[in-house]
C-alpha cells in the first residue's frame, strides 16, 4: 500500500494521537479481507500483496503468489563451508558469542522463519537497535577470525543468515541452516528466550 503525502498531512490533521495512526490507515487505506488476512493488535496487516505491503508475513494459505515479491540477497556469490559441526565448535567460543547475540540466535531460532530487527523487537522487546547492531558485531568478528575477505563489511550478515528483500527494499533475515542446526544441538537452556 502506498499512501501520498497528501494524505499523510490528512491523517495526521485527524489522528491526534500516534498510537492511533496505524489504526486509522488500516481502516481507511487498506482494503484486505479480514476473512483471509491476520491483523494483530497494532492493525498491521500480516500479508504482502500488490495492494498492501504492511509486513511480509502472510497466514492467508497464499505463499505461492508472496514468494516472487521477495528476491534473495546474494553477496558476491557468498556460500558458506561451514557445517553444523563447524558452527557448534563456534559456538562454544564467548569471545565471538556472548550472551547478547546468543540470546538473539535463540530467538531467531524460536521464530523459525525469515523476519527482520524491528519485528523480533516486537515479539520478544529490547528495541530494533539491539538485534542490529549486535548481529553486525558478530558478523564481523566472525569474518575476522574466519579471514573472510570476499565480503565487505555491510555483507558480513551474510555469514550468519539468509537475507530478502521486498519490492519496497524491506530485508528480512534467516538463520543458515546449518547454523540453526547447530544451535538445536547444543544447551541454551541458560539462555533466556524472553525479558523477565
Amino acid at each position: 500500500m502506498s499512501i501520498t503525502k497528501e494524505e499523510v498531512e490528512e491523517i495526521l490533521s485527524k489522528v491526534k494521537d500516534g498510537n492511533k495512526v496505524l489504526e486509522y490507515i488500516e481502516e481507511h487505506y487498506c482494503h484486505c479481507n479480514d476473512d483471509d488476512h491476520h491483523h494483530d493488535k497494532d492493525g498491521h496487516c500480516h500479508c504482502h500483496d500488490e495492494e498492501h505491503h504492511h509486513e511480509h508475513h502472510c497466514d492467508c494459505g497464499c505463499e505461492d503468489e508472496h514468494d516472487n515479491e521477495w528476491k534473495e540477497l546474494d553477496p558476491k556469490g557468498y556460500k558458506s563451508k561451514l557445517s553444523v559441526e563447524d558452527w557448534e565448535k563456534l559456538l562454544q567460543n564467548k569471545e565471538l558469542f556472548n550472551e547478547d547475540s546468543l540470546i538473539i540466535l535463540k530467538r531467531m531460532r524460536h521464530v523459525a522463519a525469515p523476519t527482520s530487527s524491528a519485528e523480533l523487537a516486537d515479539m520478544f522487546g529490547y528495541g530494533a537497535m539491539f538485534y542490529s547492531m549486535e548481529l553486525e558485531k558478530l558478523s564481523d568478528k566472525l569474518a575476522k577470525k574466519l579471514e573472510i575477505k570476499n565480503l565487505e563489511k555491510d555483507e558480513h550478515w551474510a555469514i550468519l543468515m539468509n537475507g530478502w528483500e521486498g519490492q519496497y527494499e524491506e530485508k528480512i533475515y534467516a538463520l543458515r541452516p546449518e547454523l540453526y542446526e547447530a544451535l538445536g544441538n547444543i544447551d541454551l537452556s541458560k539462555v533466556p528466550l524472553r525479558m523477565n
